[in-house]
């Protein structure tokens, strides 16, 4: 990213693609100007955008707004971004947050999905900004949130509160911290007010001189909070206020971290001056992403950021390391060197662990009278027993979206960052099992897992019921030890699950298995045991930290 924005050419894709899924909002905020109806992308064209940066390697979807829960589709937005294994963070001001609503967004994983609620003060203070009744409403979005997480048996999500600091807010900050601390908020991103032309203390919020003192020592106190996840851009608040602050002082990456989107599909940027919709380079109805990323338009407005004379603390844009030399030199010694290492790994001898490492692809069985089965098919035209008859149809019923597999399904991503860590550690199990509380062959992605787990383990193992055995499994599962289990609910089909197990030439029955053997769940905990299905005695997780991190740490098998 670095030599990108040297030489103003697009040499990497950007961290984020962000896209306004609408200019509508259910509130009137004293310091928004953004807010309007305009024309929208339509859902289609919004997936189209997601799939197109899941291709590119692009990681981290930014639905923005207006306000996106407007949207009646949003929901829909989300899962197809989980789905393509993107991480999203969703910014909201929560008050359209329903029981029903929080209850979709516990089906999306809590890996994939982080949530931003907007808060700018205590109660008082909050509706002054926001609207009568807003706090209240917020709080109570956010509380259900956390309740259907528990009700679908999640583990904690990540939702967080970006809260404006303002001359009102200011003398209560702490008190808004402690009050958000007790609510079990995950994070605070302390957020600063863009100054308008039309309304230069932006309704009583702006900071005047006289503050200034108080609010030195207010950020003082916020850069050593704990909660606060934005603490090192603080000391520059004060300055910023006083109209101190030097241009690009924060080295800004507009138009190097982020391919913005607008509502209407036009593609934006900051044109120097805080003023996204006058950095129009595009349209994604005109091109593609890559064709915007790399067009002359998008280096002409690179140029106009490089010699920005607006000063800005607006950490969405900041990546200060990025201007390191320090830092440079690392992350480009890391880059040249991974692939130097993992060649030298793959050359080492690997240390065998002699027992069995048991990867959940799924939680989800396929016995249809169970709870997460029916909720899986309950969008669907046809029952799952359809699919016992023609696996096939699975693929048809995700492909039409009529499944969503946001929830409760390990993703192909995750399952290769595990190979990648346990290569380069020089750990190899003796068996690697894709089966644990569900179903592996009702993952919509079994050939890219199965291409994912390679190397993990000497032998791979498959327990199945056999009735959503397909065609393109087959070739696949012939290299693997898979056993066919045969549970009552399979007796119909008795005469396809015996044909398609003898194409793979399976065993019938369960196989011995090592109750003290480690498992990993669909969403990336480690267990000691795979007796442990209530996952109470979790070892860490592979979303946080690599597994063979948290192998070393603990003496399983050795």
């Amino acid at each position: 990213m670095y030599a990108s924005r040297a030489i103003n050419r697009s040499l990497a894709p950007p961290d984020w693609l962000s896209i306004n899924l609408t200019l509508r909002c259910n509130l009137s905020c004293v310091m928004c100007t953004t807010c309007y109806d305009a024309p929208e992308l339509s859902r289609g064209e919004i997936l189209d955008l997601v799939d197109q940066a899941a291709t590119w390697g692009v990681k981290v979807f930014n639905p923005l707004g207006g306000e996106p829960f407007v949207r009646s589709d949003l929901e829909d937005i989300l899962a197809h971004a989980a789905r393509r294994d993107l991480y999203t963070t969703l910014t909201t001001n929560g008050t359209l947050i329903t029981s029903a609503r929080a209850a979709r967004i516990a089906a999306i994983p809590v890996e994939k999905l982080h949530i931003n609620l907007s808060i700018d003060g205590l109660e008082a203070t909050h509706d002054g900004v926001r609207g009568k009744g807003t706090f209240q409403r917020t709080i109570a979005g956010y509380r259900r949130l956390r309740a259907a997480d528990a009700d679908a048996g999640n583990p904690r999500r990540k939702i967080c509160a970006n809260s404006i600091l303002h001359a009102k807010n200011a003398d209560e900050y702490l008190d808004l911290l402690a009050f958000l601390e007790a609510e079990g908020v995950s994070g605070v991103q302390v957020l600063h007010l863009f100054r308008s032309d039309e309304d230069a203390d932006v309704g009583g919020m702006w900071f005047s001189p006289s503050d200034l003192p108080k609010l030195e020592a207010l950020c003082a106190a916020l850069a050593e909070h704990p909660l606060v996840m934005n603490r090192h851009a603080l000391p520059l608040v004060p300055r910023y206020y006083r109209e101190g602050l030097g241009p690009l002082e924060a080295p800004c990456w507009a138009g190097w971290k982020e391919l913005y989107v607008n509502a209407d599909g036009s593609v934006i940027m900051c044109d120097g001056k805080l003023d996204f919709l006058a950095g129009r380079y595009g349209s994604v109805r005109e091109q593609t992403l890559r064709e915007l990323w790399r067009s002359p338009a998008l280096r002409a407005r690179r140029e106009v950021v490089k010699s920005c004379a607006t000063p800005c603390i607006q950490a969405c844009y900041l990546r200060t390391e990025s201007d390191s030399a320090t830092a440079i030199a690392t992350g480009l010694a890391a880059n040249l060197s991974a692939p130097l290492r993992a060649r030298v790994a793959r050359a080492l001898p690997s240390r065998r662990v002699e027992g069995t490492l048991s990867l959940e692809l799924t939680d989800t069985p396929d016995d249809p009278d169970h709870p997460r089965a029916r909720a899986l098919f309950s969008t669907s035209p046809v029952g799952i027993e359809a699919c016992f008859l023609a696996p096939e149809r699975l693929l048809d019923l995700r492909d039409r979206r009529y499944l969503d597999f946001g929830r409760g399904f390990l993703g192909a991503g995750v399952v290769a960052q595990v190979r990648d860590g346990l290569r380069e550690a020089r750990i190899r199990f003796r068996t690697v099992s894709l089966t644990w509380r569900g179903e592996p062959l009702l993952h919509p992605e079994f050939p890219e897992v199965w291409e994912a787990v390679q190397g993990i383990g000497e032998q791979v193992r498959v327990v199945t019921s056999g009735l959503l055995l397909r065609e393109d499994h087959v070739s696949r599962l012939k290299s693997a030890e898979v056993w066919i289990t045969g549970p009552a609910w399979a007796e119909p089909y008795t005469e396809q699950v015996t044909t398609r197990a003898a194409s793979v030439g399976a065993r019938r029955g369960r196989p011995a298995v090592d109750e003290i053997a480690p498992a990993l769940s669909w969403d990336g905990h480690l267990t000691r045991r795979v007796g442990d299905t209530a996952l109470a005695e979790r070892l860490g997780d592979v979303l946080k930290e690599p597994l063979a991190t948290i192998w070393s740490r603990y003496p399983l098998h050795r």
